[in-house]
């Protein structure tokens, strides 16, 4: 199997198509990818540390696990792909702008992360983290969001009409001019033992 850096052995990539590229368990410092398309690509386990990707899309791929110190993702597209276990807290912050399509982020770390306006849409997002992130005006189109967790996060404006399996504190969460449905809503009491029959 061939190594990243065997690859990738030159500093900056514009508009190429990788496919079904297999790099599981291998590490890449200091990239930059520009409009670059990663189709069936498995980066399981692997270190991508010090890249950037710029207006890069990611489909069908494997990035469960993956570690991201100090990688920019701007406006970076996920789209069928699984993303188990991924922390993006450790990605830069600059210009950070992510999108995710039909995507598995079980157990994703959001940690203080600036998502405004980020779109989730039909993903499962079961037991992630958005602690301390800013969510406003975000949309969760048809995700599962299975005891994730929602603390001190900034959620206003935040679509959550077609989201189910959630429970938020409103307490300890900005909810304003937040949107959400029936029944579903009803995960906002979760917090307080209320039951509703």
């Amino acid at each position: 199997m061939a190594k990243m850096t065997d690859l990738f052995n030159e500093t900056r990539y514009a508009d190429e198509v990788y496919d079904k590229l297999l790099f599981t368990d291998s590490r890449l410092i200091g990239r930059e990818f520009q409009d670059c398309t990663f189709l069936a690509c498995d980066f399981s386990n692997s270190s991508l540390l010090d890249c950037n990707f710029i207006d890069c899309r990611f489909e069908a791929c494997n990035l469960s696990n993956i570690k991201l110190g100090n990688t920019a993702l701007k406006g970076v597209c996920f789209e069928n792909s699984k993303l188990l276990g991924t922390d993006f807290t450790d990605c830069s912050d600059f210009l950070f702008a992510v999108r995710f399509g039909q995507c598995v982020l079980d157990y994703a770390f959001f940690i203080r992360k600036n998502l405004k306006k980020t779109v989730f849409d039909q993903c499962s997002v079961r037991e992630a983290n958005f602690s301390e992130s800013n969510l406003a005006e975000a949309s969760f189109l048809q995700c599962d969001l299975h005891q994730t967790v929602f603390e001190r996060t900034d959620l206003r404006g935040a679509d959550f009409r077609t989201a189910f399996n959630y429970s938020i504190n409103p307490t300890v969460n900005n909810l304003r001019k937040a949107r959400f449905s029936y029944p579903s809503v009803l995960g906002l009491l979760d917090s307080f033992g209320v039951k509703v029959s």
